[in-house]
């Protein structure tokens, strides 16, 4: 796995982007979800001090920041690859063969989930429903979805990715 770089845009950088989020809020800490998604989009995962910077900006505890980020598994405290993949574990996808899938790719790129591969390019996890329960089994790449899978079809689907 690469280093983790706690890098990308500063924040001063990115209160552009999120002063105008914020003043469609009545009370800062509203804003908590869509600012923590920006800052992670623009710099790849939530490091501790991504974490601390949003605290002292929506003027909240950093413990509640740490508890949301934490809580939700659309936000990443830890490094992640260029492309987190994200494959259905829910009933529907387990029985249309979601574990099959997961094997296959844990198989093909050598990692377990949660991991990185060495080259920094993917991340697989899983996850407990992707709301795409008639393509089942089903994977989230990015904001790029895949059905109807195989284990071959999965593997394939992430080849191209770059």
């Amino acid at each position: 796995m690469p280093p983790a770089v706690d890098g990308g845009p500063s924040f001063d950088e990115l209160k552009g982007k999120l002063d105008p989020i914020v003043a469609r809020y009545p009370v800062r800490a509203g804003a908590m979800l869509p600012v923590l998604w920006v800052v992670q989009k623009a710099r790849g995962w939530l490091s501790p001090r991504s974490i601390k910077e949003v605290a002292v900006y929506l003027e909240v505890p950093q413990a509640h920041v740490e508890g949301v980020v934490t809580f939700y598994t659309m936000f990443k405290p830890d490094p992640v690859g260029r492309h987190v993949v994200m494959v259905c574990k829910t009933l529907s996808c387990r029985l249309r063969g979601a574990q099959e899938v997961i094997d296959a790719l844990k198989s093909k790129y050598d990692i377990d989930l949660g991991d990185t591969t060495a080259d920094g390019k993917l991340t697989i996890e899983s996850a407990e429903c992707l709301g795409l329960c008639d393509m089942a089994p089903c994977m989230l790449v990015g904001e790029q979805r895949f059905g109807d899978l195989t284990p071959q079809s999965a593997v394939s689907a992430l080849e191209g990715l770059r």
